[in-house]
């Protein structure tokens, strides 16, 4: 430790700057150091930029990727007694167009925080985003803690995170077919006008279907406007019900929830939303259905919103 010490002297003296250490604290620049390192100044690690994947070593701290293509950067075997780097960090920012993806190595795992008690293999940082990971000191299982997952923006782009899709009509009136006998006319409701985010096009707008890109639980949230005021004679409804489907082109009425209206006159609003578990494919509609007091078999539905986003695998 002496040697070291006088060592590090050495170095001060020869750079110009103040090295103390008192009851085994280092300190840079200060005569008082209060932790194991205290350094008054700046700090500096490696900043090393990488466009294709590749290996994470001992000497990478901050690495930054920017291919050209979807990339892996892999973290460094966890090792067993002399040399095991507990407690080393390693920082990764995505500064390009592609994903990349942090792999722990071999059987390793990182523990994502996911509920389930199981880590990772590996944690997907998209464009844009930045990760902080913590090695842990074991040998097998978890190696690996996630600490952070951020984006540069304070509000992320909403493919980022999980698939979301959502379609917004302005005008259109989409005419349907009215009850009228003992059995209630579902009509699925279509969006073939106004605005449209639709990430991995998991919703069909001239069906009106969200379809599910994986298995997992889904927000699904609807509203429509029942509006008679350009059918002839502007009949009122006897009633009106909107509802949310699950897999409407081959099961009608699998219905969610429903939002319904008694004699509301020729308006009526409704709102509709669950969550939902989806297996793959499996679709969730807005569908209606109504009567008239006049007995008529059309009436029309401005569709306003809906939209669908992943929550939880």
């Amino acid at each position: 430790m002496k040697k070291k010490m006088l060592f590090i002297a050495f170095l001060a003296g020869f750079n110009c700057i103040l090295v103390n250490a008192q009851v085994g604290n280092v300190g840079v620049n200060t005569v008082s150091p209060g932790s194991s390192l205290t350094v008054n100044g700046s700090f500096a690690a490696t900043y090393r930029i990488v466009t294709a994947s590749s290996a994470i070593g001992a000497n990478d701290y901050y690495t930054a990727y920017n291919g050209t293509a979807d990339g892996i950067l892999t973290l460094p075997a966890a090792i067993s007694g002399t040399g095991n780097f507990a407690g080393r960090t390693y920082h990764f920012k995505n500064t390009g167009g592609k994903t990349l993806t942090i792999s722990a190595a071999g059987s390793e795992l990182i523990d994502d925080q996911n509920v389930t008690g199981v880590g990772v293999p590996a944690i997907t940082v998209p464009p844009g985003y930045y990760a902080f990971l913590v090695n842990k000191g074991t040998t097998a299982g978890t190696t690996w803690e996630l600490v952070l997952v951020s984006s540069s923006n304070s509000m992320p782009s909403v493919n980022q995170a999980y698939l979301f899709s959502s379609a917004q009509q302005n005008a259109f009136k989409q005419t349907c077919i009215a009850t009228t006998g003992s059995a209630w006319q579902k009509t699925e409701i279509k969006y073939n006008q106004g605005m449209e985010i639709n990430t991995g096009n998991v919703l069909d707008v001239s069906s009106g279907r969200f379809k599910a890109p994986t298995d997992g639980y889904y927000m699904i949230y609807g509203s429509a406007q029942f509006d008679n005021s350009e059918i002839s004679g502007q009949p009122g409804f006897t009633w009106c019900v909107l509802y949310l489907v699950k897999n409407f082109v081959t099961t009608p009425n699998n219905q969610l929830v429903q939002n319904f209206h008694t004699n509301p006159g020729i308006f009526a609003s409704g709102i509709v939303s669950a969550v939902v578990h989806l297996n793959k494919d499996e679709t969730v509609s807005m569908a209606s259905a109504a009567q008239l007091n006049s007995g008529g078999a059309q009436y029309q539905v401005t569709a306003t919103s809906i939209y669908g986003y992943k929550i939880a695998n």
